[in-house]
C-alpha cells in the first residue's frame, strides 16, 4: 500500500487553492472517515503539527478545532461510530499539547430554534436551489418529518455553522463524505453545490481527483463517481 503521507502530499498539490489553504486536509480528513479509516486521523492531525514548535499553540488550536467542525459535520453524514472511532485517533494523536478543552462557545448559549431553521433552509435552498421542492416531494407521506429534521437539525445546527469552516470548506466536507459513500444522486447534488457556491467546474473536478488518490490508497473504486460534468446548473 501506498504510504499516507504521499498521500496527503498528492492531495495537498490536487487541491485547488480557490477552496482555501487548508481545504485539503478537510477533504482527506472527510474521506478517511466516510472510507472507513477513521483511526488515521490521528496520523494526519501529527503531518499538520509536525512543524509546529511550542510557540505556534495558537496553529495546532486552529487546526484542532477544525478537524473537531470536519467531524461534528460528517455525524450526520457518516453516522457516530466512524466518527466516535476518529475522534479518539485524534484525541491520542494530540497528547500533551496542552489545548483548551471544555465545552465549544456555541453550545454553551441556548440555542434560537428560529434561527437555526432559517440558517439551515438558507443554505439549503443556496446549494440546491429550485432542485430543493422535487427532491423534497420523493419523500412521500415521510417528507414533513424529514424535511424538519434537514433544515433544523442536519442543515440548521450542523452543516450551515460556518464559524470554523466557512460555506465553501463546509461543502467540500460535505461533498467529500458523500462522494466517498459511492452515492450517485447525493454526489451531483453537491457536486452542483460547490459550483452554485462559485467554484468553477475545472477546480470542482480537480478536487475530486484529489479526493480519489484517498479512495486509491483505501482501496475503493472510483470509476462509477460521477463528474461534474454530468451536472447541470439550471
Amino acid at each position: 500500500m501506498r504510504p499516507l503521507l504521499e498521500v496527503f502530499d498528492t492531495v495537498q498539490s490536487k487541491t485547488p487553492k480557490s477552496l482555501g489553504s487548508n481545504a485539503w486536509y478537510l477533504a482527506t480528513a472527510a474521506a478517511l472517515v466516510s472510507l472507513g479509516k477513521p483511526e488515521e486521523i490521528g496520523e494526519l492531525s501529527l503531518h499538520l503539527t509536525k512543524n509546529s514548535s511550542s510557540e505556534h499553540k495558537d496553529t495546532k488550536e486552529l487546526i484542532s478545532k477544525r478537524l473537531r467542525d470536519v467531524l461534528m459535520k460528517e455525524w450526520t453524514l457518516v453516522g457516530i461510530p466512524l466518527v466516535i472511532t476518529a475522534l479518539s485517533s485524534l484525541a491520542k494523536a494530540e497528547e500533551g499539547q496542552n489545548l483548551e478543552g471544555g465545552l465549544s462557545k456555541k453550545w454553551q448559549n441556548p440555542l434560537d430554534p428560529q434561527g437555526l431553521s432559517e440558517r439551515g433552509t438558507t443554505f439549503l435552498q443556496t446549494l440546491y436551489a429550485q432542485n430543493l421542492t422535487p427532491i423534497f416531494s420523493t419523500w412521500g407521506t415521510h417528507r414533513a418529518d424529514f424535511e424538519y429534521l434537514e433544515k433544523n437539525i442536519i442543515y440548521g445546527l450542523y452543516l450551515s455553522d460556518h464559524d470554523v469552516l466557512s460555506a465553501i470548506e463546509a461543502e467540500v466536507v460535505i461533498l467529500t463524505a458523500i462522494m466517498c459513500q459511492g452515492l450517485p444522486a447525493p454526489t451531483i447534488y453537491h457536486l452542483r453545490g460547490l459550483r452554485r457556491l462559485g467554484i468553477s467546474a475545472e477546480d470542482v473536478e480537480a478536487l475530486e481527483m484529489a479526493v480519489e488518490a484517498v479512495a486509491e490508497w483505501a482501496g475503493r473504486e472510483t470509476s462509477h463517481w460521477p463528474r461534474v460534468v454530468d451536472v447541470v446548473l439550471s
